[in-house]
């Protein structure tokens, strides 16, 4: 099954530190223990796993399929997704904080409201909101994005906005629903293809 995979700068396990191999070079887990299998993602997984490098992996049956991710007993990188790199990852996360403006501007006083639906600078986003005071938990988040977005990074900004759709929006349906708009965009954005059998 093909798969994607993000890892730290230089192709290293972001959790584990662990090396990959050049491309063609397989990698084992322990057969007997599936927790420490090697773990990738399908298209609609991407925004919870997000890092410096994205990289299409092959990974060998028995595939175990798990909500937000994927995982395989053996694994090659096939190659780098070289559109993911620094200039579409602060794409990515100024559409996040934009995204976040739009979820949040029917939970925000009318006056935040008219200031942030007429922003595009993340500057000027950042200050509108924070403008309506800490009492006012939406605008708080949309704060909260276009600052990371600034100056944090696309992880944590995407984070942000699913978690005031999540907030504002109904639960971990609202949550997910957000997830699936961003992993839409990245997969647009590079033009990944569709696993037929993993993604709806």
């Amino acid at each position: 099954m093909i798969g994607f995979k993000f890892l730290a700068a230089g192709a290293r396990a972001p959790f584990t530190r662990f090396q990959w191999p050049s491309p063609g070079g397989w990698v084992s887990a322990p057969g007997d223990r599936a927790e420490v299998w090697i773990h990738a993602c399908r298209r609609r997984d991407l925004p919870y796993w997000l890092d410096d490098e994205l990289w299409r992996v092959e990974l060998e049956e028995p595939v175990r399929e798990a909500r937000y991710q994927i995982a395989s007993q053996r694994a090659q990188l096939l190659s780098r997704v070289a559109a993911w790199d620094r200039g579409l990852m602060r794409d990515y996360a100024r559409a996040c904080a934009l995204r976040a403006r739009e979820l949040a501007l029917p939970h925000v006083p009318s006056t935040v409201r008219e200031a942030l639906a007429g922003a595009t600078a993340l500057e000027t986003i950042a200050a509108a909101a924070a403008s309506a005071g800490p009492t006012t938990r939406a605008a708080e988040y949309v704060a909260d994005a276009a600052n990371s977005a600034l100056h944090v990074g696309p992880a944590t900004t995407s984070y942000i906005a699913a978690m005031l759709a999540s907030s504002f929006g109904g639960g971990l349906a609202a949550f997910e629903a957000e997830r699936a708009w961003q992993a839409r965009w990245i997969g647009e954005r590079l033009g990944l293809e569709r696993d037929p059998r993993a993604e709806s």
